[in-house]
């Protein structure tokens, strides 16, 4: 790349430097340039980070390990407590969110992609099982497809939550005031 162009940060483009927009997609180039405010900043402060492979094969390994706790280790342990069928679901979506919350609160960074992307991958053994220890609930084959589903969208959601609970305490900057100009007396 030559240092009179800049590379698109959408599409990949080369661009002639100065250019307001793209000439293939027409992102906005300018906000390459600058640096950003500091309002600007808080304004993105819910925007994902770069997509890492790593964060989501701890989400993988956080929510299989969590659901052999609570689908396999605990009915050995209570016997009363059964999480077949649609109870199983339940307790692998509620499972997912919190997963994904921690895992956005606890990483550096803003997370929110890779934890669904982990919990979906992690819903495949997890609804296979389920439906391999129901004998009274069985359910059909769409419900195990729609509860996986429905778990990776409350992953979406838990890592949104962590990421607000990990910015609550950033306060937000105040607006810079501007010079109010006054008419000419006549």
């Amino acid at each position: 790349m030559a240092a009179d162009e800049i590379e698109c940060h959408v599409c990949g483009a080369l661009n002639p430097k100065g250019t307001e927009r793209c000439h293939s997609c027409g992102a906005r180039l300018s906000e390459l340039l600058a640096e950003l405010t500091e309002e600007e900043a808080h304004a993105r402060r819910h925007q994902p980070d770069e997509f890492e492979l790593r964060w989501v094969a701890i989400s993988f390994g956080l929510f299989l390990v969590m659901g052999a706790l609570a689908l396999g280790l605990l009915p050995l342990l209570i016997p009363p407590y059964d999480p077949q069928g649609f109870a199983g679901i339940v307790i692998t979506i509620v499972l997912w969110f919190v997963g994904a919350a921690a895992i956005n609160y606890l990483s550096p960074g803003k997370k929110f992609l890779e934890p669904p992307v982990g919990g979906l991958l992690a819903a495949i053994p997890t609804m296979a099982y389920l439906s391999s220890i129901a004998d009274v609930y069985q359910l059909s084959l769409g419900a195990y497809i729609l509860g996986a589903l429905m778990a990776t969208m409350m992953a979406l959601m838990g890592a949104f939550v962590g990421n607000l609970i990990k910015n609550e305490d950033t306060p937000k900057p105040k607006p810079k005031k501007k010079s109010a100009r006054r008419p000419k007396a006549a």
